[in-house]
């Protein structure tokens, strides 16, 4: 191997390392953590001029633990998956295993929208901890209170 193919396969190793991944803690209920590993940023779609955005694609791992504070090197992560989010002020949403897109109401979080609204800034607004409310970050980054609906793919999203 040359030095420039081995200088490339070494990049690209630690581009698709978990390593390189951003760890974090998705939520804690009933003393259960979950956490996750999230890589792969990528946007793949532009939204249109009525509905703006970003579709994005993050590769999650996920780990489930008793407490918070877990340290990494003892999480056991599950398979990779791929999840979809269209990060919008306007409409933001989150890809469904089936295809169609569930809106999200990130001005008002609740229940188990705490998890998903955790992952959807991690995804959308890399490098913006959550902070004591992810509620108020998300209302200080222009989000507000919208009926969640269903979408049937992405073309209806931003239509």
């Amino acid at each position: 191997m040359n030095p420039k193919s081995l200088v490339l396969a070494l990049a690209l190793a630690a581009l698709a390392s978990p390593v390189a991944a951003e760890t974090y803690l998705g939520r804690c209920k009933m003393g259960e953590c979950l956490h996750y590993d999230q890589s792969g940023r990528r946007v793949e779609a532009q939204g249109s001029a009525r509905v703006p955005g970003q579709l994005v694609r993050v590769v999650l791992r996920e780990a489930v633990s008793d407490r918070p504070d877990t340290p990494r090197k003892r999480l056991q992560f599950e398979a990779p998956s791929e999840v979809r989010f269209f990060c919008s002020t306007a409409r933001p949403a989150y890809g469904l295993p089936g295809g169609g897109y569930q809106g999200l109401n990130l001005g008002q979080i609740f229940g188990a929208t705490e998890l998903v609204a955790n992952m959807y800034l991690r995804a959308c607004h890399p490098g913006v901890a959550p902070g004591r409310s992810i509620e108020a970050r998300l209302q200080g980054l222009g989000y507000r209170v919208m009926p969640e609906r269903v979408y049937s793919s992405f073309a209806a999203l931003i239509r």
